[in-house]
């Protein structure tokens, strides 16, 4: 269907309702296809039409909490939707819709754990090879995730998924929680199911991106990632996966566009920070690389690479005293972690050109994951080649 189909069938329901402007059938037809077409305004001129003449029933109850969703009035929302959900109890259908609504706007609102309850009767108990809404299987996962619930997701889903059971967006929600748990290949097989069958979430196109990405297909990983940005322009995690395929690119100044835009909706998400950390490195920019793993540190104090990635900053910055201290901190978090190695390397003079850099991400860093796919090797080594060759860390 074309983008302007839900428009000329609006417009043709609208001309019959000049014709019958009381027809409850037609107001709701042109309600739900307004809303459908993003014509806000024109869904609310048919939603007060509607009321007017009396029509406020469940049913026009919850279409107007759909309208406040889509107005991102979550607050409103979830006024309506307690009303209705004590309204409609003997109504099994319609109080599954309110829970479901009611999950998503304490998803939306950053109270995931009230989502899980609020739709916990809907889902807990039923097997997991029988049928389950696709929309509640997705919000279900979606909910798990940002609760950091990543091994209970990836069972659930890995459940559903061996009894041909999981719906394909749900898939898709389910390969980027496996990708956070580390499970590439799980990630892959997920993504790849989703995207095959019809799941066109924005989870599924980040995953399979950053599978590509850990694969060094840095075009597809591109492809995948700017589809999942035309799904949600918004989304924190997208900007992310964009920032380091910029970074493995070695398009720098790009890639620390991609991290801003990425930590103003996902503030919390350690990976980001270090990102936009190697990327300010590479660009020779020590304050704003000092800020970002400062960042990843006001966020977990208890993670080796945030002091490690720090320790780093300190080194370029001839702070040897504090450099040193930050690498001790991050070994004895961390007796496996790299980048305190890189930074001592750099406080022992074998890190001071651009050059230099480069060869010792590789020695050092080896095949130690990206947090969106890849290792730190690569990306850092291809950022090191999009600066100038003479250009020198230091003091």
């Amino acid at each position: 269907m074309s983008a302007t189909a839900p428009l000329q069938r609006l417009d043709r329901l609208e001309n019959y309702l000049r014709e019958d402007p009381q027809n409850a059938a037609l107001l709701a037809d042109a309600f739900d296809t307004a809303l459908q077409s993003g014509a806000l305004d024109r869904a609310e001129f048919h939603l007060r039409h509607a009321m007017a003449l009396g029509h406020d029933g469940p049913d026009w109850g919850l279409r107007e909490a759909h309208l406040m969703l889509a107005q991102h009035r979550w607050d409103d929302a979830r006024a309506s939707l307690a009303k209705l959900r004590d309204e409609c109890e003997s109504e099994p259908l319609l109080a599954a819709a309110v829970a479901h609504d009611l999950a998503y706007v304490e998803l939306r609102t950053g109270n995931a754990e009230a989502g899980l309850t609020a739709l916990r009767p809907l889902v807990e108990g039923v097997s997991s090879t029988e049928p389950l809404a696709p929309s509640l299987q997705a919000l279900w996962l979606r909910l798990l995730h940002r609760e950091q619930r990543l091994a209970d997701a990836c069972r659930w889903a890995g459940e559903r998924f061996a009894a041909n059971q999981l719906a394909p967006d749900a898939a898709g929600v389910a390969s980027l929680a496996a990708l956070d748990a580390g499970d590439f290949l799980t990630c892959q097989r997920w993504a790849d199911f989703a995207l095959g069958n019809g799941g066109l979430c924005t989870e599924a196109f980040v995953a399979r991106g950053s599978t590509a990405l850990a694969q060094r297909d840095s075009a597809r990983a591109r492809t995948l990632t700017l589809r999942a940005l035309e799904q949600n322009g918004e989304d924190g995690r997208t900007w992310s996966a964009l920032g380091f395929c910029e970074m493995l690119d070695g398009q720098l100044a790009a890639a620390r566009v991609a991290f801003d835009r990425a930590v103003v909706t996902m503030p919390d998400h350690i990976g980001t920070w270090h990102g936009m950390g190697w990327a300010a490195l590479m660009a020779n920019d020590l304050p704003a690389a000092r800020r970002a793993f400062e960042s990843a540190l006001a966020l977990d104090r208890n993670f080796g690479e945030s002091h490690g990635g720090m320790a780093v900053v300190l080194a370029m910055a001839g702070e040897r005293e504090a450099a040193q201290k930050a690498i001790e901190r991050a070994l004895r978090l961390d007796p496996g972690s790299l980048s305190p190695r890189y930074a001592r390397a750099a406080l022992d003079g074998d890190a001071r050109d651009l050059g230099a850099l480069q060869r010792l991400a590789h020695k050092v860093l080896g095949a130690r994951p990206a947090p969106f796919g890849g290792n730190m090797a690569d990306v850092v080594s291809s950022a090191a080649q999009s600066s100038a060759k003479d250009q020198e860390f230091g003091h």
